[in-house]
C-alpha cells in the first residue's frame, strides 16, 4: 500500500476513535454528545482536565480502552506520516499540483496521446522545437516526470482528461495509441469536443487510415505506408531523399515555414520587393493563402499578404531571421 494511502487511511482510523469515544460516552455514562465529545478530547490528548463528570465501573474500564486504543492509532498515524515524507510521495504531491497549475496556463500547446515509442519520440521533437506540449498517458508516468514532461495520467480516450490536458485551448492533438479503434475514439471525442481543433491520428494498420479521417483527424499518419514509400525513394531518389533528409534537420539546408503576421513589413510587398533572396539567401518556393489556395513556385511580382504561410528553403538558421527583415 502507498504511503499516502496508509496515512489517510490512519486519519480515518483516528476520526472512528474520536466516533466511537464519543459514542461510548454517551451510551455507557448517559451524557449529551457535547459532553461525550469533550471528555473523549481530553482522554486522548492527555491535558490532564479533570473528569466532566464521575465515571462508574464500565465508563472506567472504557476509558482505559479507549486510551491504548487511541495511543495506537496515533503511534500508526506518526509512523505513517514519517513514511509519507520520507518515501517522496509529499514531494511527488506538489509536483503534481504544480504541472496542474503550468497545464491550466497553457495557451496553443499540442496534446500527445500515448507515450509510446511514437508519442516519445514526438515528444523530443516537440521539445527540440520549443513547442509545448502535454502528453497523456496512465502507464509511464514515472518515465514522464524522471525526463520532466508535463504530463495528465489518465485514459485519453475519457473527455476529463483531455479537458485536463486543456484541450480547450490547444492548437493541436496527436493521438498516436498502440490501438486503432482506441485512436478512433479518441479523435471522435477530440473533435466532437473542438470541431476546429487539428488531430492527427495514427494507423496502426492502413486499412483503418479512412475510418480515422471518417472521426474526424486533419490527418492520418501509417508507419507502414510512410516505411514503405521512403524505402522505395531511397531506392529510386536516393539523392532527392538524402536532401530532404538534410533540409528537416535544419543544418546545413532548411525547408521553414513562417506566417506573415499583419504587422511585418513583408506584408503587401511584392516579392522582388521583399528582397528575401538577397538577404538571406532563401527561395519562397511556395505560399499559401489563408483561404486555403496554394500558390507553387511564386513569380517575382507575387503580393505576400498578411496571413500567408510562406514556405522557403535555404542555409540552416535564416528562417528564424524573417521577423528582422524592415
Amino acid at each position: 500500500m502507498r504511503p499516502g494511502v496508509r496515512l489517510w487511511l490512519s486519519i480515518l482510523i483516528g476520526l472512528c476513535v474520536f466516533v466511537l469515544g464519543t459514542l461510548g460516552y454517551m451510551f455507557i455514562e448517559g451524557q449529551p454528545p457535547l459532553k461525550s465529545l469533550y471528555m473523549t478530547v481530553i482522554t486522548l490528548s492527555t491535558v490532564g482536565y479533570r473528569e466532566v463528570f464521575e465515571l462508574d465501573t464500565k465508563g472506567m474500564v472504557f476509558t482505559i480502552v479507549l486510551i491504548v486504543v487511541g495511543y495506537i492509532a496515533l503511534g500508526i498515524a506518526i509512523a505513517n506520516l514519517i513514511s509519507f515524507v520520507v518515501s517522496g510521495e509529499f514531494l511527488a504531491i506538489r509536483g503534481r499540483v504544480r504541472m496542474k497549475a503550468r497545464i491550466d496556463h497553457l495557451d496553443k500547446h499540442v496534446i500527445v496521446c500515448g507515450y509510446g515509442r511514437m508519442g516519445a519520440q514526438l515528444s523530443a521533437q516537440l521539445a527540440r522545437e520549443r513547442t509545448p506540449f502535454v502528453a497523456i498517458d496512465r502507464a509511464v508516468t514515472e518515465r514522464l516526470e524522471d525526463e520532466g514532461i508535463l504530463f495528465v495520467e489518465g485514459d485519453a480516450t475519457e473527455d476529463t482528461t483531455l479537458k485536463a490536458a486543456g484541450i480547450e485551448r490547444a492548437k493541436a492533438l496527436v493521438t498516436c495509441l498502440a490501438s486503432d479503434a482506441d485512436n478512433v475514439f479518441v479523435t471522435l471525442s477530440a473533435r466532437e469536443m473542438r470541431p476546429t481543433l487539428t488531430i492527427l491520428a495514427r494507423a496502426e494498420q492502413p486499412a483503418s487510415e479512412h475510418k480515422l479521417i471518417r472521426a474526424g483527424a486533419s490527418a492520418v499518419i501509417c508507419p507502414q505506408s510512410i516505411g514503405a514509400q521512403k524505402m522505395a525513394h531511397i531506392l529510386c531518389r536516393p539523392h532527392v531523399v538524402e536532401l530532404i533528409d538534410m533540409a528537416s534537420k535544419g543544418v546545413d539546408i532548411e525547408i521553414a515555414q513562417y506566417e506573415v503576421p499583419a504587422s511585418s513589413p513583408l506584408a503587401g510587398k511584392a516579392l522582388r520587393e521583399s528582397r528575401i533572396r538577397e538577404r538571406m539567401s532563401m527561395m519562397v518556393v511556395a505560399i499559401k493563402r489563408p483561404d486555403g489556395r496554394q500558390l507553387f513556385s511564386p513569380g517575382p511580382e507575387e503580393t505576400i499578404n498578411a496571413g500567408d504561410q510562406l514556405v522557403l528553403i535555404g542555409p540552416g538558421g535564416q528562417a528564424s531571421r524573417l521577423n528582422e527583415l524592415t
